[in-house]
């Protein structure tokens, strides 16, 4: 019980974490470009480098937090997992809001650097995983394990519901029987 509430905790951290970082990136980028009139590109350049590393950070904390909190193995396995898995959605929050507030002024923000690091480190990251998963023999192996077990499975529960059916037809479900009486 007290595995789920630490889970939910850090979950809930994670959140609130990814909403602020958007909210406050997208003011500062908004009020820097659009009301004093920088740059957006500059904006960013300075922006996005610094909620990335505080938003880094803020993870790294959750997470350490977590190793040394009185939870299980599990648990703590579990937000190392998440903390992997939720990384690129949480650094992907101040580049979207650069992204609206680009969309708002009309500014194309591709010639940012930090945003184009962000997108080339994402694609270094991303296009490996996708490649080991996707053109690997062994997950098109797993994958064609997956069909064989789901179209069993499927049939399975179809026959059953056929023969449930034909039976209930055939035989009758007794309830007939007893109101005749």
């Amino acid at each position: 019980m007290r595995d789920r509430a630490v889970i939910r905790h850090r979950l809930s951290q994670y959140s609130a974490l990814w909403l602020g970082a958007f909210l406050l990136v997208l003011i500062i980028a908004a009020a820097a470009s659009l009301v004093a009139r920088l740059d957006l590109i500059d904006v960013a350049d300075l922006v996005l480098p610094v909620a990335f590393v505080l938003l880094g950070g803020a993870m790294l904390y959750g997470v350490g937090a977590t190793a040394v909190a009185r939870a299980g193995l599990g648990t703590k396995s579990l937000i190392v997992a998440l903390a992997l898995l939720l990384i690129l959605p949480l650094l992907w929050a101040p580049v979207l809001a650069v992204l609206v507030v680009a969309a708002i002024g009309g500014v194309v923000i591709e010639y940012s650097t930090a945003y184009a690091h962000f997108r080339i480190a994402v694609s270094q990251v991303v296009y490996p995983l996708v490649a080991l998963f996707a053109d690997s023999p062994l997950a098109g192996a797993v994958w064609a394990i997956f069909q064989v077990a789901a179209s069993v499975v499927g049939f399975l529960a179809s026959a059953t519901q056929v023969f449930k059916t034909l039976r209930g037809f055939l035989v009758g479900d007794g309830d007939g029987d007893a109101e005749a009486a």
